[in-house]
């Protein structure tokens, strides 16, 4: 069995040592250079919740190799989906299978449409990890992961993906209803990843603002409007609930707080923006939602900008503009 992860940052980074560790032959493909040069120089390093682990991997920007992979574990952010679906399309045997574990909506779509449907699989971790630099990954939270055919059948290949992954440690469950799992993962990072990365606080802390604990709860009103207008029935009888007990009791830096951090492009288009876009459809406003989004625009632009170097000629281009129409 080869399985190839496309994506090893902070959790698909972790997969892939996990995997590794149990005796899995395991590839790993990232667009970040530095990481991959990292990765093949001196090996995958983790730590965290599940032991520590240097995962001695082939690691790529590209791959050179084709159609070797039985399994492809897509964990690359949502900006680079359509992206990675080509990449898994190059790497992915015939007899292969590929199952997403991205945040957001629309990336099973995404893999269907280049893949074709009887290739993919559905997945949701409520896992978390962090960065520690090039070619080091922190594994903070095991908690469980869910898998899932799109169609809901309980399949042979879905029972061995289970045990596959299971081997490594990990906590999976097989849901029949996936779309469930992965709309509640979405609701949960709508409510939580850009209230964090906009704020630069870690999800216990956000919790103890009661400004921001307010705020949530009119986010996620947003969102469970949205949810059900579209007729998809969560499994969590009490969501609401769940996120905010997800929030309270755990101090972890969501994906895009890291990725604020570091400077570089966040999911929000994936996560509250999608929500915004869905809402327009069916004409529902979400005020809220689309004010994280405009807010953490600016935040992101801001810090890509600083951790880039670049210095701005302020009075320059003042006198650029000046003159020039509002948009």
């Amino acid at each position: 069995m080869r399985i190839c992860v496309i994506g090893a940052g902070a959790m698909g980074g972790s997969f892939a040592a996990l995997l590794d560790r149990a005796g899995h032959q395991v590839d790993v493909v990232d667009t970040w250079a530095e990481h991959v040069a990292a990765i093949n120089a001196d090996g995958l390093y983790m730590n965290g919740a599940l032991g520590e682990h240097t995962a001695k991997v082939p690691a790529s920007t590209v791959p050179t190799e084709t159609a070797f992979a039985d399994w492809v574990i897509v964990f690359t952010d949502s900006n680079n989906t359509v992206q990675a679906a080509e990449t898994v399309a190059s790497v992915l045997a015939p007899s292969g299978c590929v199952i997403t574990m991205q945040n957001g909506i629309g990336n099973v779509e995404a893999l269907c449409e280049r893949l074709g449907t009887e290739r993919v699989v559905g997945g949701s971790s409520m896992c978390s990890a962090a960065s520690d630099g090039a070619g080091k990954v922190h594994f903070t939270h095991h908690v469980y992961t869910t898998i899932g055919e799109l169609d809901g059948q309980d399949s042979a290949r879905i029972q061995a993906l289970a045990e596959l992954l299971r081997s490594a440690g990990l906590t999976i469950n097989i849901d029949p209803n996936i779309t469930s799992k992965i709309w509640s993962k979405f609701l949960l990072n709508c409510g939580v990843n850009a209230l964090c990365a906009v704020t630069g606080q870690r999800v216990g802390e956000m919790a103890r603002v009661p400004e921001l604990y307010a705020m949530q709860d009119r986010v996620i009103d947003e969102a469970l409007q949205v949810t059900q207008a579209k007729g998809i029935e969560l499994q969590d009888p009490d969501v609401r609930t769940t996120i905010k007990k997800a929030c309270y009791y755990k101090f972890n830096k969501p994906s895009m707080l890291q990725h604020v951090t570091v400077g570089k492009r966040t999911e929000i288009d994936a996560i509250n923006g999608a929500l915004v876009r869905e809402a327009r459809a069916l004409g529902i406003p979400t005020p809220y939602n689309e004010a994280l989004v405009a807010l953490l625009k600016g935040r992101e632009t801001q810090r890509m900008q600083e951790v880039a170097g670049e210095t701005i000629d302020y009075d320059a281009w003042e006198a650029r503009i000046k003159g020039d129409p509002l948009p």
